[in-house]
């Protein structure tokens, strides 16, 4: 089955990426540059690490650059620029709807380029002495996924995709999913009482779009690329859902049927790339896009 990684990250220095990525385990892979950032103890890869790692694997690699909110709007035309289809905010100082941020949501939406904002829990960062970074703030207070609906309706043409599902506030995800017609979720480090997930996967949403909620998630692993360990439980992530689509979802609901599941795994972030594209206009460093 074909699959989309729409959720993943570079480390610095990175070792087996352009293996894996070269070996068809994946169709495409979304990597999300956090430039400075150290998550877990882990470095991750810097934009130009992230960039290069786009043009050495054409048709494959994708990147959404940092959405830094204490760099001017502006930022986000030098983002698309350089050849990034999204962008990709982390840790605000508050929260992700307060109107400080309208400019850069209203920048975004003109240009075409999605958001997807980290919800729920987040791995734990740096100590505020040793990172007095303006605009960054600690812990998932302002990340939670209720904060997107106030952006998604002040933005209705804005594409947000909500990282993760929001735990260990799943009800509001789930609401959003259900009103919010132009927020999805990736699935990404979601592994939480898994039973809520499958519960609702056969919903259909009321937000116009006609679609049941397996349409409005995307595959993704939140791996850091480049470490050994990281690399591997990305390709196991892959094997469990696929398992679980095939050996739950074929039994006992809707979702799990081969043209449902090819959805969940490929054709929902397929097809929105693909509808972020028309809008971009941009210079592609990949030499061309596969369709």
């Amino acid at each position: 089955m074909k699959c989309i990684d729409a959720h993943a990250h570079l480390v610095h220095e990175h070792k087996g990426f352009h293996e894996l990525a070269d070996s068809g385990a994946f169709d495409e892979i979304w990597l999300m540059d956090l430039s400075g950032y150290e998550l877990g103890g882990i470095r991750l890869a810097g934009e130009r690490e992230v960039l290069d790692a786009v043009k050495a694997h054409p048709g494959v690699v994708y990147a959404f650059g940092h959405l830094d909110f204490s760099q001017p709007p502006e930022q986000i035309d030098r983002l698309r620029d350089k050849g990034f289809i999204g962008l990709k905010p982390y840790k605000p100082d508050t929260n992700w709807n307060d109107e400080k941020f309208y400019p850069y949501y209203e920048r975004a939406e003109e240009l075409g380029m999605p958001i997807l904002f980290h919800t729920g829990m987040a791995v734990r960062g740096g100590e505020w002495r040793k990172r007095r970074a303006p605009g960054r703030g600690f812990g998932p207070d302002g990340m939670r996924p209720a904060y997107l609906a106030g952006v998604a309706e002040a933005f209705p043409k804005l594409k947000i995709i909500g990282g993760h599902l929001g735990y260990p506030w799943l009800e509001e995800t789930f609401h959003n999913l259900y009103y919010c017609e132009n927020i999805v979720h990736d699935i990404s480090g979601y592994r939480n009482a898994i039973h809520e997930l499958l519960s609702n996967l056969d919903r259909a949403a009321n937000d116009g779009s006609g679609r049941f909620f397996h349409e409005k998630l995307f595959f993704a692993t939140d791996q850091f690329y480049g470490l050994r360990e990281e690399n591997e439980r990305a390709l196991k992530l892959k094997q469990f859902w696929t398992l679980l689509f095939e050996l739950v979802g074929s039994v006992y609901y809707r979702w799990g049927a081969p043209e449902e599941a090819e959805k969940f795994f490929y054709g929902n972030a397929h097809s929105f790339r693909m509808e972020c594209r028309k809008n971009l206009n941009m210079n592609s460093l990949t030499g061309g896009e596969r369709q």
